[in-house]
């Protein structure tokens, strides 16, 4: 029995060693799961606050003749996606007149410090770590998107002056005027067909020329949609041309996309939709009319990914991230 004493007694520096070379792994292991979970999430939320200020930016320039104040505006919307409000932020950048870069990295509240410590990976030789996250918005006029109101309304109802002037379109009237090419077009609205995709169309300025919608009734498939655009702006597309060879019009050549909001209509058609629902301060829709009542207005969407950019201004913009 002394003789097993004595060799378990032998054996305790062997251990000892054992212990203090594990020691290195097992510190690295801590480090990867915490430390450089710790990271992960530093991550994110750079990367969560450089999205939110690149769009914010994007959405200012979009709204104004010129960008008001990125660097303000990027450093808010960075801190305020961080957990501890604290974010460093480099001076917005412009690669186009219609896109911007925001880029933020670390910083620590408190300290201001412009690195994570690591309580772990310091044993393994890694004291610190500086997380750097980039975001590019875009912004710019329609080229092609789906609409959800498939019309097309006349070049002679926009206003360009875009004062919120509360106006009767109507598509009951035979009205006739000029478009931008000094050519007779008609007035008023006409509808657009939808095929199989319920009551929006896809519209692209590439091919401009789209068949019209044969009568005047609006498509049952619209009755849900309808319903809820009460007060909501949505992208209409203005025709500068149409045939007006005889009778109503057969195809319309879709210029440029502008953001009409809708107060109020008098419809026919559809299915089991309530066909009138109107503004009393828009113009009237007495006897016989069929119009939508509205305005034209400046709008930004951040919602429309699906879009293409590059479409003439009529004060509607698209916003989206690009990387």
């Amino acid at each position: 029995m002394w003789w097993l004493n004595d060799r378990l007694r032998s054996e305790r520096g062997a251990t000892a060693v054992m212990v203090g070379i594990l020691m290195v792994p097992l510190l690295g292991c801590i480090a990867i799961s915490l430390d450089v979970g710790s990271l992960y999430v530093e991550r994110a939320q750079l990367q969560n606050g450089a999205d939110a200020a690149a769009l914010a930016v994007a959405s200012d320039c979009a709204s104004h003749t010129v960008c008001t104040n990125p660097s303000a505006l990027a450093a808010s919307f960075a801190n305020s996606n961080a957990n501890d409000g604290a974010a460093n932020v480099l001076t917005p950048t412009f690669p186009t007149t219609h896109s911007v870069t925001v880029t933020s990295s670390t910083r620590v509240a408190g300290t201001n410090a412009t690195a994570l410590t690591h309580p772990f990976a310091k044993f393994i030789g890694v004291n610190s770590t500086t997380v750097h996250a980039t975001a590019t918005a875009e912004w710019g006029a329609p080229q092609a998107s789906a609409v959800v109101l498939p019309v097309a309304i006349s070049w002679c109802e926009f206003n360009p002056a875009l004062n919120h002037t509360l106006q009767l379109i109507r598509y009951d009237q035979n009205l006739s005027c000029k478009g931008r090419d000094g050519h007779p077009i008609p007035g008023g609205f006409g509808w657009l067909p939808t095929g199989t995709s319920g009551c929006s169309v896809y519209v692209d300025l590439a091919n401009a020329t789209v068949q019209s919608q044969p009568g005047n009734s609006y498509p049952g498939s619209c009755d849900a949609t309808m319903s809820q655009l009460a007060g909501k702006t949505v992208l209409i597309p203005i025709f500068d041309g149409a045939d007006v060879t005889s009778g109503p019009a057969k195809w319309y050549h879709i210029y440029a996309f502008a953001a009409f909001k809708i107060t109020g209509w008098k419809l026919s058609g559809g299915q089991s939709f309530p066909q009138v629902n109107i503004d009393p301060k828009a113009p009237a829709c007495n006897g016989n009319c069929r119009g939508i009542q509205g305005y034209f207005d400046h709008w930004v969407s951040v919602d429309a990914a699906a879009a293409m950019l590059g479409g003439p201004d009529l004060g509607a913009s698209i916003v989206r991230l690009t990387k």
